[in-house]
């Protein structure tokens, strides 16, 4: 069984793209937190992988990352930035390995120096598909092991962050049950939508759940689709190059996109 663990953050510099690599834990353990990581992703800093974007400017061609599958565009330095998105939780297919990602709305803040999430736990814990909504404020995880979705279940996730206030929600619309933390205020620097790393208690990815696929829809950002802000794509793959979770195009409407899964 996998102690209490901790996720990771990493916020690279040049071009990068900041994404969540939260921990596993079991639903029965204690709550697990995200810290900093040596892993660098698109976000850019060291585990949970939270600020591991290190954002690009749009190119056609995806970046590959090991850490994050999804969009992330940038905003105004500093800017009210508001970004929602929904998806189905998944019916993951688990063997006896823990594996697990996050998906999350994010706003990397400071300069990547810190990130506020809202995401969800979607990972196999001793042979065993376990889902949990979980909430990042200026870089402080909270994870809600006690509050349970499960597959099918509709969730929306709110990630609002200004100079005066930051406010991360999950909202489980098929229960009716939201997990909501109001914190201080930060500058936003980007914001993404897509699938975070999870990392182990010593700080290593997690792989990739078997999860099929994944859509995320209504996503919006500061009120117009995620597309229209142009968006730069990500592809997680492993450490040899193996793509792991293919991230698709947008739909038509630009408010929701599939990530694929490929390999574990």
């Amino acid at each position: 069984m996998l102690s209490r663990t901790r996720a990771i953050i990493t916020c690279a510099a040049a071009a990068a793209a900041a994404g969540l690599a939260a921990s596993v834990a079991a639903p029965a353990m204690a709550t697990a937190r995200l810290a900093s990581s040596t892993v660098t992703g698109p976000h850019g800093q060291p585990r949970f992988t939270s600020n591991d974007h290190v954002i690009a400017r749009s190119t056609a061609t995806p970046t590959r990352t090991r850490t994050f599958a999804g969009y992330q565009a940038t905003v105004s330095a500093g800017s009210a930035t508001v970004l929602t998105a929904s998806f189905a939780v998944p019916t993951l297919s688990c063997t006896t390995t823990d594996r697990a990602i996050a998906p999350s709305t994010g706003v990397p803040e400071n300069n990547y120096k810190t990130v506020s999430a809202a995401f969800v736990f979607t990972g196999c814990v001793n042979g065993t598909a376990v889902y949990y909504p979980g909430l990042v404020v200026n870089g402080t995880e909270t994870d809600y092991t006690a509050s349970p979705v499960a597959v099918g279940d509709v969730i929306d996730l709110t990630t609002k962050v200004s100079k005066y206030r930051t406010r991360v929600q999950v909202t489980d619309v098929t229960t009716g049950v939201t997990q909501k933390i109001i914190g201080a205020g930060a500058r936003a620097s980007a914001a993404y939508i897509g699938d975070e790393a999870w990392g182990n208690s010593s700080g290593q990815l997690e792989h990739v759940p078997d999860f099929g696929k994944l859509t995320f829809k209504n996503s919006i950002l500061d009120g117009k689709t995620l597309a229209s802000w142009h968006p730069h794509a990500y592809q997680r793959v492993n450490s040899i190059g193996t793509h792991q979770i293919a991230t698709g195009a947008f739909w038509p409407g630009g408010t929701a996109f599939t990530t694929h899964f490929q390999h574990s």
